[in-house]
């Protein structure tokens, strides 16, 4: 396949920040999606901007246009139009269940499961891949339980498990994944302006909370005009950066969930940025590499891989529930590697 021949940068999309480098993969899938030739990511450097390589010259306006087109027609009934039929599940009504949707009894899950793997076998269907960039099948939480431990329905007595969800999703108060996605391409066909002004300098709305990807969204007082502390989410950068979800593999073994770039015991997300131009299916690679998933990356390797910086960003937590990502932070390659010097071999004399 012959590389791209023009570069597009999104200057509001900067790879140090959580948000703003799951927005860039957001794009990359959703332009795959649209484009006649697979388009390519990279970014300018550290701290710098993504860049789009296409084999089409597009601006930020014909850009923002093309992705306009995959905003769903009726957000409120089904706000994933790229993969129909994955957000629009009905809340399970029995005691006990979780709030959200997409957490469902495992038995339902693998029979959707099979029913997707069966449709992109037989007509190229993209939803399973969908369903488990979103749905994590192998590792189940119970239902909920009253205050003193007895569970709320004879379903959770029997050991009723129910499915979770992905990790880059932060879940506050009766937040739903679904409901997200909703709001956030709610406010995109409001105002269509909001797609162009992610990829080229963010639009903040008061009252929108965005989806825990974005330290800033939390609008403490001293950051607003009217001095109260309020809700300030970017809508279009989040409503890109919710597909960025699907670059993560989700795995897992019964209650302990794994995901691609997603650390379990710190609960902190960490990404590399990179020169070389890659399509989706090379990202893959890339962020699933040992080197990149290791605690003691080596430069070195990550040169050999293209990686120019490494950033992290644990989750911070709310007393209802999960917080935003704090703000990304570069991590120091060389000085780990000082602290974790790898093993030399030394001659041994013959006895």
């Amino acid at each position: 396949m012959p590389m791209p021949t023009h570069q597009l940068e999104l200057p509001a999309l900067y790879g140090s920040s959580p948000l703003g480098f799951l927005a860039a993969l957001g794009t990359l899938h959703l332009t795959t999606h649209l484009l006649d030739e697979a388009p390519r990511l990279s970014w300018r450097g550290p701290d710098a901007p993504a860049v789009l390589h296409t084999h089409q010259r597009l601006t930020h306006e014909t850009l923002a246009g093309l992705l306009a087109t995959q905003l769903p027609t009726q957000p409120d009934k089904d706000p994933l139009s790229v993969a129909p039929g994955i957000l629009d599940q009905p809340r399970h009504l029995e005691p006990g269940s979780p709030n959200d949707p997409l957490q469902m009894p495992i038995d339902e899950a693998l029979t959707r499961l099979r029913d997707h793997a069966k449709a992109e076998r037989d007509h190229d269907d993209n939803r399973a891949h969908w369903f488990t960039s979103l749905i994590n099948t192998l590792s189940l939480t119970p239902g909920k339980s009253d205050k003193d431990g007895t569970p709320k329905n004879k379903g959770a007595a029997r050991g009723t498990l129910y499915t979770r969800t992905t990790p880059y999703f932060g879940r506050s108060g009766r937040m739903t994944l679904p409901n997200n996605w909703t709001k956030a391409s709610q406010h995109c066909l409001e105002d269509p302006a909001h797609l162009y002004a992610a990829l080229t300098r963010w639009r903040r709305v008061d009252d929108y909370a965005g989806a825990n990807l974005d330290y800033l969204s939390t609008g403490d007082a001293h950051m607003v005009s009217h001095g109260k502390a309020t809700q300030q989410g970017v809508p279009g950068a989040t409503w890109l950066a919710l597909h960025g979800f699907t670059a993560f593999r989700l795995t897992g073994n019964t209650n302990r969930p794994q995901a691609t770039s997603w650390d379990p015991a710190t609960h902190a997300f960490t990404w590399p940025i990179w020169h070389q131009p890659h399509t989706t299916n090379s990202l893959t690679t890339l962020l699933e590499h040992p080197e990149i998933r290791t605690r003691t990356p080596r430069p070195t390797r990550l040169r050999n891989l293209g990686v120019t910086a490494l950033y992290t960003a644990p989750r911070t937590h709310l007393p209802y529930g999960d917080g935003p990502l704090e703000p990304g932070r570069r991590i120091d390659v060389a000085a780990q590697e000082v602290r974790n010097p790898q093993p030399t071999a030394t001659l041994q004399k013959g006895g």
